[in-house]
């Protein structure tokens, strides 16, 4: 599903020359990023303690399990675990003995650090809260919580360099535990980890400080902790009867690639997010119908098939199928398929005041083929009743005649600004292809638009409006393009095609219309192509929510920003006033739509 939303930040950039905007739909809706509910590595910064470097633990910063959730496994039936995905957060410095009874270093009073510890560099002793996302499996699937446990933390790190701009040390977990008590499921819960219980030898890690230039510090840390559980479930709870220790480990992190893109914007970057079998999927991208570039613009974590843009899938030669007509290729025109001109429109300059055009976006569409002399009179080929093309023409390979529909979104400039509709142009079309391997996987051919040509009558504003185009016409060398068939998996052909066409349109303005009085005759060249389509988001949603492509910008280059949404429409959603929802198949060949 498509939907069109104005930016007006990016509307009131756009200059005169821009010829369409994006449809403003006025929707009563609850929005959503695609990415609600989930969770990824923040970014920690810290500020300068006045010796070059940083004070830890990082106060106001959080240690996540990226991958790995903490699990209890011991104790329950076979193939039942219970799984929790960690924070540990609200780092509260020691500053004594009384405050952090457990630590093993000296902490005067209001030190949050002290040298010392087993790395020959610094000790840091801590309270802090371990938050826990239960999920059950197996037996105890659909036993969702979170627990709340508070711990005693000590770590100790490596020499660093204060001063240094980018300060790289070990650190190791020396200690971290903590119990619960007087929950409702976990009569006992007990946690204790880290170098100093001997549980295993993985309780190490890094820290890496990187000067900022406001004179903070980024704080990218993570450490390894081998862990044991101890549990006894409570009575009448869902785990009544069950006890155990668990040991494993698992890692924790901070600071480190947060969900977000690459800095080339080519995708997101590969980075861990807060939940088992998560991915960083883009939600967020400005895609160019152009060239058919993608640039994400923002991520989300969320599982594999929730509500994101599918760049992996998306294969821009891929917008125009056409079948195999039983001898290994295709037949010429691509009937159902559309020619749109993606970066310089349709003009008329002669003729209008000086600074003043109409510009006009086309698509070419409606494909009929000529099947005899009667249906296309125009045309230079000997077609037998029924054929859409036949060997011959001007390349060496085959020619290709046909009527259609020339449809032209107009926006005047200069003293035409304010000029918006559409015209609808019957046109006859001729190509001309060159020879091509019928049977190949890709089959790459030149092809020249030999003659475009079409004009209407009766309309209010135009009393005179032809178009002709084509070296037929001999306007201008540049009526050549390129085609390329590729064979999917299916044994339908994607088609990438496009010509450049130079072109002359007359025109009259009507009496009473805004170009009373006005006429001329203007030759210029632009390019047609099939083949790009949009990017569209897809992926599961909450029940009673759909998965939505969201136009949030037509921008001033012609780009658009397409963004995902997890939506839920009102019940009253096609009353007057409010825009239909546009099929995305429709969007993809008309993504400008005229404006007001």
């Amino acid at each position: 599903m498509v939907t069109r939303v104005g930016s007006s930040e990016k509307e009131e950039n756009m200059s005169t020359s821009t010829k369409f905007r994006p449809v403003v739909l006025m929707l009563v809706v609850v929005l959503m990023p695609a990415s609600a509910g989930t969770f990824a590595a923040e970014s920690c910064v810290q500020p300068d303690n006045g010796s070059g470097t940083v004070t830890l633990p990082p106060v106001g910063c959080e240690y996540i399990t990226p991958d790995e959730p903490f699990k209890i496994i011991d104790g329950l039936p076979v193939g039942t675990t219970i799984e929790m995905v960690g924070i540990l957060k609200d780092f509260v410095c020691c500053d004594g003995p009384s405050s952090c009874s457990t630590c093993s270093l000296s902490l005067s009073a209001g030190e949050c650090e002290t040298s010392g510890g087993t790395l020959s560099g610094d000790g840091h002793c801590f309270e802090a809260i371990l938050e826990l996302h239960v999920t059950g499996t197996g037996d105890l699937a659909g036993y969702n919580r979170m627990l709340f446990v508070s711990v005693f933390g000590e770590m100790h790190t490596g020499p660093r360099n204060p001063g240094d701009p980018v300060q790289s040390f070990a650190n190791r977990i020396y200690n971290l535990s903590g119990e619960m008590f007087g929950d409702p499921d976990f009569c006992v819960f007990r946690i204790r980890g880290g170098s100093s219980f001997g549980y295993g030898p993985d309780n190490n890690g890094q820290t890496v400080l990187t000067e900022l230039p406001s004179g903070d510090f980024a704080v990218d840390s993570f450490f390894d902790i081998t862990y044991q559980i101890d549990f006894d479930g409570c009575p009448g709870s869902p785990i009544d009867g069950l006890s155990g220790t668990t040991t494993e480990t698992t890692r924790m992190e901070m600071g480190f690639a947060q969900c977000q893109p690459k800095p080339d914007g080519s995708a997101c970057d590969p980075t861990a997010c807060l939940g088992i079998g998560q991915k960083c999927q883009p939600v967020h991208i400005n895609y160019d119908p152009n060239t058919g570039e993608t640039i994400v613009l923002d991520c989300a974590c969320g599982e594999p098939n929730d509500c994101h843009i599918d760049l992996a899938g998306f294969a821009p030669a891929n917008s125009c199928l056409l079948p195999d007509n039983g001898t290994g290729t295709v037949t010429l025109p691509p009937i159902g398929c559309e020619y749109v001109t993606p970066s310089e429109p349709f003009k008329i300059i002669d003729g209008l005041p000086v600074g003043t055009t109409i510009e006009m976006d086309g698509i070419l569409r409606d494909f009929v083929c000529c099947d005899g002399p009667a249906s296309c009179s125009l045309c230079s080929l000997s077609l037998s009743a029924a054929e859409c093309e036949t060997a011959g023409g001007t390349l060496g390979g085959h020619g290709d005649c046909f009527e259609s529909t020339l449809e032209l979104h107009v926006t005047g400039t200069g003293d035409l600004e304010g000029l918006v509709r559409t015209l609808w142009v019957p046109v006859f079309g001729e190509m001309h292809t060159g020879p091509r391997n019928p049977g190949d996987p890709v089959q790459t051919f030149a092809n020249r638009i030999y003659r475009l040509s079409g004009e209407i009558f009766g309309d209010p504003d135009f009393c005179v409006f032809r178009i002709r185009g084509g070296s037929y016409f001999d306007y201008g060398p540049d009526n050549d393009g390129q085609t390329i068939l590729t064979r999917l998996p299916t044994g339908d052909f994607a088609v990438d095609s496009f010509f450049d066409i130079t072109y002359q349109i007359d025109f009259e303005g009507c009496p009473g219309s805004q170009l009373d009085g006005l006429s001329g005759t203007t030759t210029e060249t632009t390019q047609m192509e099939t083949g790009k389509p949009m990017p569209a988001c897809e992926g599961d949603c909450p029940p009673g929510m759909i998965c939505d492509t969201v136009l949030t910008a037509i921008c001033a280059d012609r780009t658009i920003d397409i963004r995902c949404l997890v939506r839920q429409l009102s019940a009253d959603l096609n009353r007057d006033g409010i825009v239909d929802l546009v099929d995305f198949a429709v969007v993809a060949s008309q993504w400008l739509t005229p404006g007001p």
